[in-house]
């Protein structure tokens, strides 16, 4: 091109530079105005959020005395949990209100304030003192687009929850409290599910962060951790959560097993979300249909038989997790042995039913009464094992990692597994038949049963919208039924645990588990008290030992380990 044409060509491209210069100015005026209009939005939902008043009123008698809620706004709240906080009692009451119109006031008195509250009574002049006493009155409520919390000095939009989870429980939660759950949809928070590969790595993590109130790297402080109830006595000696206040009409939703599990000194210490226990689950494709085994020696031969029959390589007739001893000294998995251990007379140490059940320290046996009964069991279980004199069926190196694999891959006829396992199958689309864990000895076999909680983490960053979201939700009839489409878990609501028995099979039998089992302990020495369980197992099976003197040994450290337990009477 010739410099002529340069020249011409120069007013053109001047004319585009401005106008590209127009177009990024009104974009960026576009941009200023709609930042103005949110700013101005905001600000006004803050305005109107912030006419919602709260506090203690103090009046001349109980009747006119109360947490008040006044609505000075010209807008509707909806979903509004008022929490009363009664310094004298220790303990928090709660109200739900479903609607507070502009305008509109709502007092809720202190006769009825108080008699939510679990106390001792008080003489009738303490009494009348009390109620013209302050006491710490909170809110959470709705606005229609917003979430938000106050007391009576501040105000705060929530607009995200962190909650912990081990891998697999992670998994459905982010998707339980996703975006398009009814969760999202009924309150306008989001919440991010932070997992940890095993419930031991969760549960240390949460103990480092009690005591030095960081996270691991790479994880947020939580509002919430999703753990089992046998953490209730370690949280409640630590003081580490807080605890969540019920409506009597949303506990009464609750199965009160659930709500017992999770209680401590008549103290509900977290929000129970799911049963579980274990069951035998049986691969139809390498067995065929017909009646479930109704003993353990009964599935441990037709396992073996099938593995033959298949022609299956490094196959194992019933995969049952134990697991060698890792660097923590963590070895065995005496959740999923319980059945034949109890089969077999095994106790927890003498514990003759669950700590609620038979009365704290009044339902241990003395160490003479059960100590050959507890060693029996585990010599019992001891020839299932891989060392002298064992039958080989039970391996205990096949821990977690490797159990469920095996039986996905068709090289296991059996699987004694928590319900944990049934997602996995149903992805792969087995033709399963599910039912107790038949007995090995000649009692009936008893499972564990764990109920997982939501506890609150004390610092937790947004208590009061953790507190109030999660225990209403939860508490609502068709929470459970909302989890159960996700995934084949136990709900804890009475009215879906009815529903989901009667229409899945497969899940039934977990449901009667849960039912007839026994709830787990849970003092503060469980942690220690499993390991020693654990490592028994383990030894017993791999051999190399004498199971009796094993056995022995452990029954002696068990019963010294719980010595506290005993006398405090949990």
């Amino acid at each position: 091109m010739r410099s002529h044409d340069y020249a011409a060509v120069l007013p053109f491209l001047s004319d585009i530079e401005v106008v590209a210069s127009t177009i990024v100015a009104i974009c960026t005026a576009i941009t200023g105005v709609v930042a103005l209009a949110r700013a101005i939005r905001s600000n006004q939902r803050t305005v109107r959020a912030n006419s919602l008043k709260i506090g203690w009123q103090v009046d001349s008698g109980p009747d006119a005395t109360g947490a008040l809620v006044l609505n000075e706004s010209n807008t509707t709240f909806q979903k509004l949990v008022v929490t009363v906080t009664c310094g004298a009692r220790l303990r928090t009451a709660r109200k739900d209100i479903a609607v507070l119109k502009a305008g509109d006031e709502h007092l809720w008195p202190s006769g009825d304030v108080h008699r939510s509250v679990p106390a001792e009574p008080s003489p009738a002049d303490a009494s009348a003192r009390h109620h013209g006493t302050p006491h710490d009155v909170q809110i959470t409520f709705r606005d229609g687009k917003g979430y938000w919390s106050r007391n009576d000095e501040r105000l705060d939009r929530v607009r995200s929850l962190v909650v912990w989870a081990e891998r697999t429980r992670a998994r459905t939660l982010a998707k339980y409290f996703g975006s398009s759950s009814p969760f999202r949809r009924t309150y306008a928070v989001s919440v991010k599910v932070e997992s940890f590969d095993r419930t031991e790595a969760l549960e240390e993590a949460f103990t480092r962060l009690v005591a030095t109130g960081r996270p691991p790297r790479g994880y947020h402080v939580p509002d919430v951790v999703a753990g089992p109830h046998d953490w209730i006595g370690r949280v409640v000696r630590e003081g580490s959560v807080l605890e969540p206040p019920f409506s009597p009409a949303g506990l009464a939703r609750i199965s009160p097993v659930a709500v017992a599990a999770l209680t401590s000194q008549e103290q509900l210490y977290a929000i129970p979300y799911v049963f579980d226990s274990v069951a035998l689950i049986r691969n139809n494709a390498l067995t065929g249909g017909g009646p479930m085994p109704t003993t353990f020696d009964e599935a441990v031969h037709a396992g073996a038989a099938a593995v033959e029959a298949k022609g299956i390589e490094d196959g194992t007739g019933v995969a049952l997790q134990v697991g060698s001893p890792d660097p923590a000294g963590n070895a065995g998995d005496p959740y999923h042995m319980w059945p034949l251990f109890s089969s077999c007379g095994g106790t927890f140490f003498g514990l003759g039913g669950t700590p609620s059940e038979a009365g704290g320290a009044a339902g241990f046996e003395d160490i003479s009464a059960w100590r050959e009964s507890f060693v029996h069991a585990f010599v019992e279980l001891s020839k299932l094992g891989t060392g002298p004199g064992g039958s080989g069926a039970l391996n205990p190196d096949l821990g977690r990692a490797e159990a469920l694999p095996l039986f996905l891959a068709g090289r296991a006829p059996f699987l004694v597994c928590s319900s944990r396992a049934l997602a996995s199958i149903k992805d792969k689309r087995m033709d399963v038949t599910v039912a107790a864990v038949p007995p090995l000895g000649d009692r009936p076999a008893v499972s564990m049963v764990s109920v997982y909680g939501f506890y609150i983490y004390r610092d937790a960053p947004n208590i009061p919208a953790a507190r109030d979201l999660v225990t209403s939700y939860l508490s609502q009839p068709d929470a459970g039924e909302d989890l159960n489409r996700l995934q084949q878990l136990v709900p804890v609501q009475e009215e879906a645990m009815d529903t989901v028995a009667a229409r899945d099979a497969v899940l039934r039998p977990y449901i009667g588990q849960c039912d007839d089992g026994q709830v787990m302990p849970s003092w503060p020495e469980m942690r220690d008290a499993w390991r020693l369980l654990g490592q028994t197992e383990y030894k017993v099976l791999a051999g190399g030992s004498d199971p009796r003197a094993v056995a022995g040994e452990a029954a002696e450290a068990g019963w010294e380990l719980l010595r506290e337990a005993r006398a405090s009477g949990q």
